[in-house]
């Protein structure tokens, strides 16, 4: 490795900004809103992890949803920090469960209770076909699959679809569809 040198930037005072910027409203193409896992390596965590790590590590990594595999990269479900914090730890702890023993998959949402998107509908659909077809459905994040491929290709989040429109939305809790869907149409 080797030490790169560092500029003065007293005389800088333009910034750079990408040739193609295309600002994002309800008509552009849904694809521009999703987190394409072909560009963006998914965010994992396996299957054997406490609950209580699991949540440390997301707390920590500013992450509301990690996709849970197993031992061979397999997908089992989802996570989000909602599912996961400290107050649902804590109820299954007065359930009877020991603290230590809570793994990630206590608390995951399985595959077989999950619905997705088909990656073929929103490559013709706009990010506010997204909204209405969500809104109704409460959910914060909603994964992407490709049907023909047999794997989920991206997720679409709620938090993401605040920033990418501007809307005006307390971030501190992930907002669902229907909060976005309702702050558009006020």
């Amino acid at each position: 490795m080797r030490s790169l040198s560092l500029c003065d930037v007293e005389q800088v005072d333009e910034l750079a900004w990408p040739e193609n910027y295309q600002e994002i409203t309800l008509n552009s193409p849904a694809l521009l809103v999703l987190t394409d896992f072909k560009k963006h390596k998914p965010l994992v965590i396996d299957e054997d992890v406490s609950a209580h790590d699991t949540e440390q590590l997301m707390m920590h990594a500013h992450v509301r949803l990690k996709i849970v595999v197993d031992k061979d990269n397999k997908f089992l479900g989802v996570v989000s920090l909602m599912d996961i914090n400290h107050q649902e730890i804590m109820k299954k702890v007065a359930a009877g469960y020991k603290h230590d023993d809570l793994l990630v998959t206590d608390f995951m949402q399985p595959k077989s209770a999950l619905k997705a998107i088909d990656f073929n509908d929103l490559k013709n659909a706009h990010v506010g076909d997204i909204l209405e077809t969500l809104k109704t459905n409460g959910e914060r994040h909603c994964l992407v699959i490709n049907r023909e491929k047999h794997n989920i290709r991206g997720v679409v989040s709620a938090s993401n679809l605040v920033r990418t429109l501007k809307l005006e939305f307390d971030l501190s809790y992930p907002p669902s569809f229907v909060e976005i869907f309702n702050l558009i149409h006020a």
